[in-house]
């Protein structure tokens, strides 16, 4: 069990393993840097002008500070990026840093005053330090356990009990709503099928009083949902499609709330790229497919903990696209949920045909707003890279408000024009729109196409095809699934 306290008291007595103290881009020792670096006999200056550190973000250096005059064993600089730019994802970055290299070393540590000094930096500092303690090693048969931190020093003289209790709190929901999200984009694909995302839905329905729909391949098929049908075809694994609904509990009465929105995500289990099969180096990491749908469970599950004042529905066309012999083709006619006709031109653009059919279904539900998010194009990855998402949408103020949201969580996103130049790529001679344009502009035009399905509800999409996996390890980012997007989307359902 977790203990977080608030400490106030000369932190140079302080006893604890390790004394984090955040430190801003070549700030001048002054203060409790000053303070510290004093007792330990300007040690701290010293190593950490001999590593080049800076307080530069993702990076840190370390010294052992026990044959000093202070309570800690040690003391950790962890920066905190320029003072003038201080926000609650600089925080949230210094806490990640200090979990990958303590955790396991350590049980307690303390936190100097500069984290709870911007608003929400306690609840960016905890979500830190448990996302940086994020594992995923069930599958190793040599996993060893590791310490787990037990007890939390906070050194402020300004924080009230009262407010560390809520920051804590909300904390701890984030937290264990992307875990939730980056453990079933970590599972394989084996373990994680449509049942299996509508299994998931399932128990947290029945843990938290969420309302659940799941239709099955014969329901898929009876309601006209004619795009995850057609996907589906190529895999003896059948499609799901999972509905939500949270409910705020002042309008369970049957009045109609303010506002109802929607949140979809794509849920592509596993994308061989069907008949348009990928490269065998392109299929690897397709487990992650279904970022979107981890998402959207993710969000789900921490709603009635957080309790907003709007209607929720969470949607997610569940399906692999696969190589079977009923597999849909090239040159394929598919009708959508709405009615609009689809030509297929590629099969591995098949992520945009299921969402056809859960966006139409989002219009049907009468909701206010619909935010998708989809791990869609790697057009996207090209353009922004592997740490930002691309925005698109038919809506400026719903854009702007998905953007403000995602600055306050800390995830980094980029708004891409939707180009009118660019929208005879999707015309098609034989049905009303292709499943895909050129390569050029492709992320675009993949958000053109599902525009189609959103009728006239202000409506966003949001490419996570690069920050919602890791391929690579670094200080701040483990390989596997990042649980990107959760944050984002709680800060604005809680902004409505």
């Amino acid at each position: 069990m977790l203990e977080i306290i608030n400490v106030d008291k000369n932190i140079l007595k302080l006893k604890t393993n390790t004394l984090v103290i955040g430190v801003f881009k070549n700030e001048k020792y002054s203060g409790v840097l000053r303070d510290v670096n004093s007792e330990l006999d300007g040690v701290l200056r010293s190593i950490s002008k001999d590593r080049g550190f800076d307080g530069s973000e993702g990076d840190s250096v370390t010294v052992n500070a026990t044959y000093g005059k202070i309570g800690a064993s040690r003391v950790m600089l962890v920066g905190l990026g320029p003072k003038s730019d201080y926000t609650r994802s600089a925080v949230k970055k210094a806490a990640i840093l200090a979990a990958g290299e303590l955790r396991g070393h350590t049980e307690e540590i303390a936190f100097s005053s500069e984290f709870s000094r911007i608003e929400g930096g306690i609840a960016a500092l905890i979500e830190g330090l448990l996302e940086g303690s994020y594992d995923f090693d069930k599958y190793k048969t040599e996993a060893k356990p590791k310490k787990e931190f037990k007890k939390i020093q906070l050194v402020s003289k300004r924080l009230k009990e009262g407010s560390l209790k809520e920051e804590v709190r909300f904390a701890k929901v984030i937290s264990d709503s992307i875990k939730i999200a980056r453990d079933l984009v970590n599972e394989p694909p084996l373990y994680v099928t449509p049942a299996k995302l509508a299994e998931v839905a399932l128990e947290i329905s029945a843990d938290t009083g969420l309302g659940c729909e799941i239709f099955d391949r014969a329901q898929i098929e009876k309601r006209g949902m004619g795009g995850i049908e057609a996907v589906s075809r190529g895999s003896d694994v059948p499609p799901r499609f999972i509905h939500l609904t949270y409910e705020p509990k002042k309008y369970k009465d049957g009045r109609k709330p303010k506002k109802t929105i929607a949140i979809v995500g794509k849920g592509i289990t596993f994308d061989s790229g069907g008949l348009c099969l990928k490269p065998a180096d392109s299929m690897r990491g397709m487990k992650m497919d279904m970022a979107g749908a981890a998402v959207v469970l993710g969000v789900m599950k921490a709603l009635p903990e957080l309790l907003p004042s709007v209607r929720v529905h969470g949607l997610i066309p569940a399906s692999e696209n696969m190589t079977g012999a009923k597999a849909y083709k090239p040159d394929d006619v598919i009708r959508a949920y709405n009615g609009k006709t689809i030509e297929v031109i590629n099969t591995d653009a098949e992520g945009r045909v299921v969402l056809s059919d859960a966006l139409s279904y989002a219009v049907e539900l009468g909701v206010d707003e619909i935010v998708d998010l989809a791990t869609l194009t790697g057009a996207c990855m090209v353009g922004l890279g592997s740490f930002t998402a691309g925005v698109m949408g038919n809506d400026q103020k719903l854009a702007q408000r998905i953007l403000r949201a995602s600055e306050k969580a800390g995830e980094k996103m980029w708004q891409l024009p939707m180009d009118d130049e660019l929208r005879d790529e999707l015309k098609s001679s034989v049905a009303d729109i292709k499943n895909a344009g050129s390569r050029l502009g492709g992320a675009i035009t993949a958000a053109m196409f599902l525009e189609q399905f959103v009728s006239n509800v202000p409506w966003v999409h949001i490419d996570i095809a690069g920050p919602a996996y890791s391929e690579k390890r670094s200080s701040l980012r483990k390989v596997g699934g990042t649980g990107f997007g959760v944050s984002t989307i709680i800060e604005y359902i809680q902004g409505k």
